[in-house]
């Protein structure tokens, strides 16, 4: 075979190869498209572990501020383990969008009506919608490292040149002339090559994570491009793709040479792929070309947001779409002047009571140990969150106005400051009362066994002023407590519900049915029983608590 037979069958290889990697890629599109098909609607967990919530948490941790739900009420709700079932997101934008989107409980009628109808928009073009997430799936992930930390941190590398890298890079011309005039040039072309490598792999360990999230950014832009397919009728999408089209054309020039960046680790998928890696490490190529992206994208990082946003936005849009076709249970929440939750349910419960609760007035709930009461006020916050965030409920109909959403009911003592169980638990209601007397919307709080760490004479009287002050000013309580003398104390101020249970065959029976008035039953004495404690502390601790009950009755 000569040199031309040669360069013919490097050609055909070559095509023969992107053919074949084409087709591969078309079948696993079309097998993507059908997964996707059948799992709409399919409950998913995709459990957030500390790894993944290290970039997941971007967004939030950069628009963080007093307006968004606070880490305390976060963590009061068990939202980290709520997350997973809402997310059916296919990128990385996407996820982090969805996360600090469960936080941004201060968006106004508009903005929620506006995410209401991109949800309604997919749930009436599944076509569209499959087109989008097949478009997010290629667009995936970003290596593990956040898209709104690479944003941020881009001021930490505009001090990144590669000055040496071209240097190096223009000794290959009189090594490769002198190697072509003589032949003893190669060893110049040989020591230039070693140097470049050796430099590139103590670059690359610097900039790695930077240079998968501008992979990211350059795959974000042609995602974008995309997008023009859908252009629709529909005012809520088209104005998102005409924000996201404006931005892409602003950031199209920080395009020009990304396909030198390799999004993924040494040695590739294909030949070409492999071929390219060790060009990259002895031209550092996508080193250079990194470094102009940077200086470009530094200069724009107001339109980077828009872009991330933007996208994210779509993405946790049809992912509130799925998460509506996993329940049966839900409905669009309506902005009213009055609070009214008809059988709300809390979404870790899999088979949950539904519980309704209507009026303008604060609620103080009694009841047994284990009876409901704590699930019934995460019920309450969980709903009032998600109609802010995801316009979504858990419920027959929510109908409320937009508040400032806090609680106090998972508590401990924090070693590390040295505070007891008592002072953080003052400290956190104080940031209640804090929020409370600044202007805005009314606060929704829900509140657990108020000032539970001190005495009892001194918490009843401390927590019934702070509940009666809080049912006077713009606020909805709802708390719940032990201590029944705060009905009495609270009469007027507050309506009352409880919660109760029977005994029926030595066990337990809890219906977790919220009924009006006070409760007039206890249980901790028989769930001492029904656990088997031995009954000579059974019978006394009654007859102890029958005394006292008779002696307080007396006073």
């Amino acid at each position: 075979m000569g040199v031309q037979g040669f360069i013919i069958f490097i050609i055909i290889a070559y095509f023969a190869v992107c053919a074949m990697v084409w087709f591969r890629g078309r079948k696993e599109i079309r097998a993507f498209q059908e997964t996707i098909r059948q799992n709409h609607g399919v409950r998913q967990s995709r459990k957030l572990d500390e790894t993944r919530k290290k970039w997941v948490t971007g967004f939030w941790r950069h628009f963080q501020g007093p307006a968004l739900l606070d880490e305390t009420t976060w963590n009061d709700l068990n939202l980290d383990q709520i997350f997973p079932s809402v997310n059916h997101t296919y990128s990385a934008v996407g996820e982090e969008y969805l996360y600090y989107l469960l936080h941004h409980v201060d968006q106004s009628e508009e903005e929620l009506q506006h995410f209401e109808e991109l949800v309604r928009f997919w749930e009436a073009h599944p076509d569209e919608r499959v087109f989008l997430q097949t478009n997010l799936w290629q667009l995936g992930y970003s290596g593990g490292s956040s898209i709104a930390d690479c944003i941020e941190n881009l001021d930490i590398l505009r001090d990144f040149h590669v000055r040496q890298d071209v240097f190096i890079d223009l000794l290959y011309i009189p090594a490769i002339i002198l190697t072509a005039v003589s032949g003893q040039g190669f060893l110049l072309l040989l020591c230039v090559m070693i140097a470049q490598i050796l430099l590139y792999f103590r670059k690359k360990v610097q900039i790695q994570p930077f240079l998968h999230s501008f992979a990211y950014f350059a795959k974000l832009l042609a995602f974008v491009d995309r997008l023009q397919k859908l252009k629709h009728s529909e005012p809520a999408v088209s104005e998102e793709i005409d924000r996201l089209l404006g931005v892409e054309k602003k950031l199209k020039p920080m395009l020009r040479g990304s396909s030198l960046i390799k999004d993924g680790s040494l040695g590739g998928g294909t030949p070409i792929d492999g071929v390219m890696d060790y060009v990259r490490m002895c031209t550092h190529a996508d080193i250079i070309q990194f470094y102009r992206m940077l200086r470009y994208a530094y200069e724009n990082q107001d339109e980077l947001w828009t872009l991330a946003e933007g996208v994210g936005r779509l993405d946790a849009s049809a992912s509130v779409c799925a998460y509506r076709h996993t329940r049966q249970d839900w409905c669009v929440p309506v902005v009213g002047e009055a609070f009214s939750m008809v059988n709300g349910r809390y979404p870790l419960i899999r088979e949950p009571v539904g519980n309704s609760v209507t009026g303008e007035k604060s609620v103080l709930l009694t009841g047994s140990n284990a009876s409901g009461k704590s699930t019934f006020l995460r019920t309450v916050a969980v709903n009032a969150v998600f109609a802010q965030t995801i316009h979504t409920c858990l419920c027959d109909s929510y109908t409320a106005p937009l508040y400032r959403i806090y609680s106090s009911l998972a508590l401990t003592d924090d070693v590390i400051s040295g505070d007891s169980y008592y002072m953080v638990e003052i400290k956190t209601m104080k940031r209640i009362l804090d929020s409370v007397l600044k202007p805005g919307r009314p606060v929704l709080c829900v509140l657990d066994e108020v000032l539970r760490g001190t005495n009892t004479a001194e918490r009843i009287s401390a927590s019934s002023q702070i509940l009666r002050w809080l049912s006077g000013q713009n606020c909805l309580c709802f708390a719940a407590t032990h201590d029944l003398e705060l009905v009495d104390l609270l009469s007027t101020e507050f309506a009352h519900y409880h919660f109760s249970e029977s005994f029926t065959d030595g066990d337990v029976q809890f219906t977790y049915q919220l009924k009006p008035g006070r409760c007039e039953s206890r249980n901790a004495i028989r769930l001492l029983e029904v656990m088997g404690y031995p009954e000579e502390i059974t019978a006394a601790a009654e007859n102890l608590c029958l005394e006292l009950l008779h002696d307080k009755k007396r006073v």
